[in-house]
């Protein structure tokens, strides 16, 4: 089951994302994976999602994403946001299958030069 991140959490996400600081948006799933999520007011952005390499293909970023809607939805959220690199395609397929639909692109958003989709959950679960 998702939990909220906590400071014991902070060496093994690090080593994924060393610019992570634990705050009350961002969970983990039994050290398989993480989800961090920025709230404003009442809408949410999914500033990252990992799943040890592991552990892909076995549900857990969809079992995650679908826990921090419904907590975050609990906190205020009406609205949720992601940017997703169009390459891809495993994670649109998830994103898609969860509601959310493209509403716009960002040019050249990634460091290497590659675009980004930018989606908007529009089936509200």
């Amino acid at each position: 089951m998702p939990r909220l991140a906590t400071e014991q959490d902070c060496e093994w996400i690090a080593a994924i994302m060393p610019q992570w600081k634990p705050n009350s948006t961002s969970w983990v799933l039994d050290r398989k994976a993480f989800a961090v999520w920025q709230m404003a007011v009442d809408e949410c952005e999914l500033l990252y999602i990992a799943v040890v390499q592991a552990e892909r293909g076995k549900g857990f970023a969809k079992m995650l994403m679908e826990h921090c809607h419904r907590e975050l939805v609990a906190l205020g959220a009406k609205s949720f946001f992601l940017e997703v690199r169009k390459s891809n395609s495993v994670a649109i397929a998830l994103y898609e299958k969860l509601g959310y639909k493209k509403i716009a692109e960002r040019k050249a958003y990634y460091a290497d030069g590659e675009d980004a989709m930018v989606m908007k959950l529009v089936q509200f679960f």
